[in-house]
């Protein structure tokens, strides 16, 4: 780990003059459970750290004047997996950061972080594409709302540049009707990256029968993908368990995965179509709407 100063701004507009007196020599750090072990790797090395961490216009979780939940860049995954809020709009986003790391992780790390590190296997990226989040990000020439499967460029790229930071997510609420899940496979249940993961939302028209369906896979493209495919075979079509695994095997369509020490292209292909099959099974017998 080599030298490097910290700063901790009081407010937003301090922390952007920072980031644009220094440029690609500053790193933004919040939780710091990615960014250090990058320090410790040299994968980064910094002239200055901007410590976002005391900016209270980054934290907390909101509804918005237009119906949405908004929710701080600075929000920690336990804040998040607690929130009723969330539980209630987003409830595969809860799940999500239920899963992230260790609870001491969990305590620590954000959801700004998760989004801004630009992982492929991030968990809480798959329900933020099936809940067609947008991205708040704050820069020199002002604010922007990025749709979420528009910032990520590919493995650890994103659209951000230098000079911006990330204030939160706006989440759009989905009625009552519609039913979510997230599933992963990791080499432990927790503690270990997910080899592959997998989000639904969809509006439950009866048992078996599912419109609006989104459907995002996690660890196996550059980036987190919209499985378009499977989604338009699974919409309006009446499912039965049959039916259901043909159907969830075309996930494998949307992914272009690589093999790698945590598992093979082969792999994760069958395990994507795997983990939506038992997902969906489960919701079968969801009730007709209204």
């Amino acid at each position: 780990m080599t030298g490097f100063s910290v700063t901790v701004p009081k407010n937003i507009e301090e922390a952007l003059g920072l980031l644009e007196k220094w440029g690609r020599n500053a790193a933004v750090i919040a939780g710091g459970t990615d960014l250090v072990v990058e320090l410790k790797d040299k994968v980064k090395s910094p002239k200055i750290l901007v410590d976002i961490g005391r900016i209270p216009e980054l934290r907390g979780i909101s509804e918005t004047e237009d119906g949405q939940v908004w929710i701080g860049a600075l929000s920690t995954h336990c804040e998040i997996a607690s929130s009723d809020m969330v539980k209630e709009a987003a409830p595969a986003l809860a799940e999500a950061c239920a899963f992230v790391g260790s609870p001491q992780i969990r305590n620590r790390g954000t959801i700004g972080g998760n989004i801004c590190t630009a992982s492929p296997a991030g968990d809480t990226i798959p329900p933020l594409y099936v809940f067609e989040a947008s991205v708040e990000v704050r820069g020199p020439n002002g604010t922007r709302q990025v749709p979420i499967e528009s910032f990520f460029e590919g493995p650890k790229k994103s659209v951000l540049s230098p000079q911006e930071i990330v204030l939160g997510v706006k989440v759009p609420k989905l009625g009552k009707e519609y039913v979510s899940f997230f599933r992963r496979l990791g080499q432990r249940k927790s503690l270990a990256i997910s080899v592959v993961s997998v989000a639904f939302a969809g509006k439950c028209e009866g048992p078996g029968l599912f419109s609006d369906v989104r459907v995002a896979l996690g660890a196996v493209a550059p980036t987190v993908v919209r499985a378009r495919t499977v989604e338009n075979a699974l919409s309006n079509t009446k499912l039965d368990p049959k039916t259901l695994e043909s159907v969830t095997k075309l996930a494998f369509r949307d992914s272009v995965p690589i093999t790698d020490v945590r598992g093979s292209l082969e792999y994760r292909r069958d395990m994507a179509c795997n983990l939506l099959y038992e997902g969906l099974l489960n919701m079968m017998e969801c009730p007709k709407a209204g």
